[in-house]
């Protein structure tokens, strides 16, 4: 036997406790260190195993070879070592506990085995194994608790190797398992319960032995052939077994039944998953008044935790308003509106009908049996017995199969006591069928629902009836708009009888509040007051536009329209409209449509960038003729136009067209009016030697017809003339007629050399004459050169403005009178100087008559303006109205002015005959020398032989002649003067009568004669027309 060397043994085990029930624990199952040694009979140590050196701390290296005795028994215990060596070399086994030193010093007490053997020679040797008493007896005891704990335990236990296989178990697991212990050892868990999700289970168990990472009460269940009926419960929890070296040696596994706390516990979770579902559908439900909102909230609220998919209908007739309709009464079928669908994504299901659908079902269906009886439908499997409620129902029934549809339940919506539609809740993942529990939740769920969909009903109800009753009202404000816009465009259309203005008023009464721009045209004809001919047949119409706006702030669209005064051709559009008579509504304007509005082409970009979306073209249409059109246009105005804004286009315009057709006819009557006017007055009005002068009439711009005021300038005899202004009260052509018949009398009256008093006296007898209401005032005087006076009398007329030549000026108020045509109030004449340089104004009330002001402001105006003399005449005239300028033309006006000039050698020649026993030869020189020197040769020899007859006479009938005057004008005048107010007249002779030719001699051969009466007599005068080179 070698003693030498270590004697290399294999490490034994003891047989595991685990390996009960004939179950063998492999090797390596059990931890504990066992030391082994082997001792030659001399005493030295031959083998040393590790766990001889973990025990004691002696490596082998050390103990090999080296006397046991020495190093491991003290002197104390040598001699009793030696006896028990002895004794087991003599062939005698031992065990027992002995204490043996630690190589640091301190005993440890080991559990012996011994057993004496041969080596290969037959020499006898000790085979010593040895554990720590301590360990074994820990060992000892733990495993009598791990073999109570698998044999009394109603835990069900087993152990698997690193191979899954099962290597032991116990009774409770057996049972669990429902096979006998025996059945199980070797075998994997798919082996064992192949109706598990074995495949899951072992994937896991790999998962502890790899990782080591525990696994605590994993839920599962299943069938197993102990109650193969029923579902059990299980809680499973695994862990690897180790040895204390890290070595992996299987897993452990504890499996607890738990079927009872599971259905508890599954139980509490559905009643706590009902409950959550409760509170939640509280608030996600009804969250607003929104009808369709409200179902939806209800369909995704049940989904998925109650379904897989949810379908809401309501009755139709209460969406529509209507009161609640169940069921036709004639056929039982329902008409509901589909209100919300809703599924999870992986359910399958497609909506058989899109929401908001009405469908008529069928009263064999759920839905209409369960609105009838207000009671819900179960329908656990869609089984053939279960779709007998869709015998009459194919396309739900078939969608139903086709969807795959498991299970279902339709719940009748109920408030108030009335069914007001259904809920439909469908499982098509879900295995589980709908039971009592899911439709008491899903009746609960409809009911809380029903409620808000309820109110969404009503709320809707009445919302629709506000919005009903405000449109009415919008609709009754808007009619009230369109009223009280065509009532303020009775009162502001047509204010005058201006055509233009007539059209600017239409354009500001409708903008901004019917239009944003708008454009009023008319045809020539209508401006020039003459009926337009009727629209052509074909092509555009020539028309001007009078009136142009666009709301404030707006400049993009005038730039892009005809300008005021602006004539065009019409666009097709327009053209088609007044060839019609029919408006044209264009709702909403595009590049194509705008094309056809527009005159030119370049104007459709300008229209696009303004923003025109809406145009309206109406027709003036008045008493069956085209005046011209109307365009409305909208640009920040974001409505569109409509038929009722048509219908208020056509009425503002139909209003504005007789307002223009009206001031058409006006211009055509003033016009005809005017022209009345103005041929009866004086259309050849100049001076005369010793007087300058300047007139100014202007009618009246605003009044509806021409008023009665004239003026006239009247030569006279011996250079004299009459100034007349007047006014007839009243407008229009009766006022103009009498205008013109007060002129000319007055005319007539002044040209018999009457008193201005008489010739007043004479033009009320006239107007008088001229019928009821017929007055006028007047202002007549008559300016005599020669003497610098002038006459002036005046009935109940403005005093004129007399300026003297230093410029001073004041008020001429003779006498009051009374109007003409009142009667009965006499008249008087006034006499005032008008020298060289003086100034008469004379003018009607028009002038200086102003509504809201004093009579005396304009009076004081006007005497202020003349007192300022301007260079001529003309300008005089022109200064005076412009003084009043921003006040003119409410009333006619006519102004005379009159400029006292000197009167030249050339043209007057004076002879005072007073006293002159001579007179008649004297007088024969002057005339002849006069006539000489101013170039009337021709006419000396007649008129010194007319004016002999008429000295002749003053000298036979007067007494004395007082003056001789010859006074040359556009007629060459002689004059003869007396004391004797008697007028001379002309009487029949026979040829023996010696007296009374001269007069007649006179009226023979003078262009004309006559006689005025003087302040101190009478003047009897003739006239000679001038030869034709004189006459100027």
């Amino acid at each position: 036997m070698d003693t030498d060397k270590q004697r290399t043994l294999p490490r034994t085990r003891p047989t595991s406790p685990l390996a009960a029930g004939g179950a063998q624990v492999p090797d390596g199952l059990l931890s504990i260190p066992v030391a082994t040694a082997l001792i030659a009979a001399d005493g030295r140590i031959l083998h040393w195993s590790p766990d001889a050196e973990a025990l004691l701390g002696f490596p082998a290296d050390l103990a090999v070879g080296t006397r046991a005795a020495d190093i491991l028994v003290g002197p104390e215990r040598r001699p009793a070592a030696l006896e028990l060596f002895a004794r087991i070399l003599s062939g005698r086994a031992w065990a027992g506990v002995f204490p043996v030193r630690h190589r640091d010093g301190h005993l440890v007490r080991l559990d012996f085995r011994t057993f004496p053997v041969l080596d290969r020679s037959g020499s006898p040797m000790v085979l010593a194994v040895a554990s720590d008493v301590s360990e074994v007896r820990r060992l000892a005891a733990d495993l009598a608790v791990l073999d109570g704990f698998f044999t009394q335990s109603p835990v069900g236990m087993g152990v698997f190797d690193t191979e899954l296989r099962f290597v032991r178990l116990n009774e409770a697991l057996a049972r669990i398992n429902g096979l006998p212990v025996t059945r199980h050892l070797g075998r994997r868990l798919s082996e064992v319960l192949p109706g598990i999700d074995s495949r899951t289970a072992e994937a896991t168990m790999r998962r502890i032995l790899a990782d080591g990472r525990p696994l605590v009460d994993l839920r599962t269940h299943g069938r197993t052939a102990a109650d193969p009926e029923r579902e059990h419960a299980w809680s499973v929890s695994s862990f690897r077994l180790e040895q204390p070296d890290g070595t992996v040696l299987g897993m452990c596994t504890t499996i607890v039944d738990i079927t009872d706390r599971f259905e508890a516990e599954t139980a509490a979770e559905a009643a706590q998953q009902r409950l959550a579902l409760l509170n939640e559908a509280s608030t996600r439900i009804g969250t607003t008044l929104d009808l369709s909102t409200t179902a939806r909230e209800l369909a995704e609220t049940a989904a998925p935790i109650l379904a897989d998919t949810v379908v809401v209908e309501v009755l139709d007739g209460l969406v529509r308003g209507e009161p609640a309709v169940l069921p036709d009464r004639a056929d039982r079928s329902a008409v509901l509106r589909r209100m919300a669908f809703h599924t999870v994504p992986d359910s399958g299901m497609t909506p058989i009908a899109p929401v908001g659908s009405v469908q008529r079902l069928h009263p064999s269906t759920p839905y209409a049996w369960a609105l009838s009886h207000g009671r819900p439908v179960l329908v656990p499997r869609t089984d053939g017995a279960a779709m007998s409620w869709f015998t009459d129902d194919p396309v739900r029934g078939g969608a139903i199969r086709a969807q795959g549809v498991r299970s279902l339940m339709v719940v009748p919506l109920i408030a108030r006591g009335a069914a007001i539609g259904t809920a439909t809740f469908f499982r098509s993942r879900s295995t589980a069928p709908y039971d009592h529990s899911d439709l008491a939740l899903a009746s609960e769920l409809a009911a809380r629902a029903a409620v808000s969909i309820d109110n969404a009903l009503l709320y809707t109800r009445e919302r629709d009836a506000a919005e009903q009753r405000q449109r009415a009202l919008e609709a009754a404000e808007t009619a009230q708009q369109r009223l009280a816009l065509l009532n303020e465009a009775s009162t502001r259309i047509g204010t005058t009888l201006d055509l233009t203005i007539t059209a600017q008023e239409l354009v500001d009464v409708v903008i901004p509040r019917f239009a944003d721009f708008v454009t009023v045209d008319i045809r020539e004809a209508v401006l020039t007051g003459e009926d337009p001919e009727p629209v052509p047949e074909s092509g555009s119409v020539a028309l001007r536009a009078v009136a142009v706006g666009e709301r404030e702030g707006g400049t993009l669209l005038t730039g892009a329209a005809d300008e005021i005064g602006e004539t065009t051709h019409s666009a097709k559009l327009y053209a088609q409209a007044m060839r019609t008579g029919r408006s044209i509504l264009v709702p909403h304007v595009d590049e194509f449509e705008l094309r056809r509005i527009v005159a030119h082409p370049d104007r459709v970009q300008p229209g696009l960038d303004a923003g025109i979306h809406s145009y309206l073209m109406v027709p003036l249409l008045a008493r069956g003729q085209v005046l011209g059109g109307v365009e409305f246009v909208r640009l920040a105005n974001p409505e569109s136009f409509t038929p009722a804004d048509r219908a208020l286009g056509e009425e503002l315009a139909a209003r504005a067209a007789v307002c223009i057709d009206n001031a058409r006819l006006y211009r055509r009557e003033r016009d005809t009016a005017l022209t009345l006017q103005r041929s009866l007055l004086p259309q050849d009005v100049h001076g005369t030697p010793g007087l300058e002068i300047a007139h100014r009439y202007l009618p009246s711009t605003v009044g509806d017809e021409i008023g009665g005021d004239w003026f006239d300038v009247v030569p006279l005899t011996g250079g004299r003339v009459a100034l007349i202004v007047g006014d007839v009260m009243g407008h229009g052509i009766r006022a103009a007629a009498t205008m013109g018949q007060l002129r000319t009398v007055a005319r007539t009256l002044v040209t018999l050399d009457l008193d201005p008093a008489r010739v007043l006296r004479r033009l009320d007898e006239a107007t008088a004459q001229l019928g009821e209401g017929q007055f006028a005032t007047c202002v007549c005087a008559v300016f005599d050169p020669v003497d610098e006076e002038c006459i002036l009398a005046s009935a109940g007329h403005l005093p004129p403005v007399l300026s003297e030549r230093d410029g001073r000026a004041r008020l001429v108020e003779p006498p009051p009178g009374a109007p003409l045509g009142v009667g009965g109030v006499p008249f008087e004449s006034v006499r005032f100087p008008l020298r060289e340089d003086g100034l008469l104004v004379l003018y009607t009330d028009g002038l200086v008559e102003r509504r809201g002001q004093d009579l005396d402001e304009g009076l004081e105006l006007l005497r202020e303006t003349v007192t300022h003399r301007q260079p001529t005449l003309e300008r005089g005239c022109d200064a005076v109205l412009g003084a009043f300028g921003s006040t003119l033309g409410q009333d006619d006006v006519a102004v005379i002015m009159a400029h006292a000039e000197p009167v030249g050698a050339d043209r007057l020649a004076t002879l005072p005959l007073s006293g002159d026993p001579a007179l008649l030869r004297h007088a024969r020189e002057f005339t002849r020398r006069t006539l000489t020197g101013w170039g009337l040769s021709s006419l000396v020899e007649p008129v010194v032989l007319l004016t002999g007859e008429l000295l002749t006479n003053a000298v036979l009938h007067a007494g004395s002649p007082l003056q001789l005057r010859i006074f040359r004008g556009a007629l060459l005048t002689v004059e003869v003067s007396d004391a004797d107010s008697r007028e001379p007249r002309l009487r029949p002779v026979d040829e023996h009568d010696e007296g009374g030719r001269g007069m007649l001699l006179i009226n023979e051969l003078a262009h004309r004669w006559g006689s005025r009466a003087t302040k101190d007599g009478k003047v009897v005068w003739f006239e000679m027309e001038l030869p034709v080179r004189s006459s100027h």
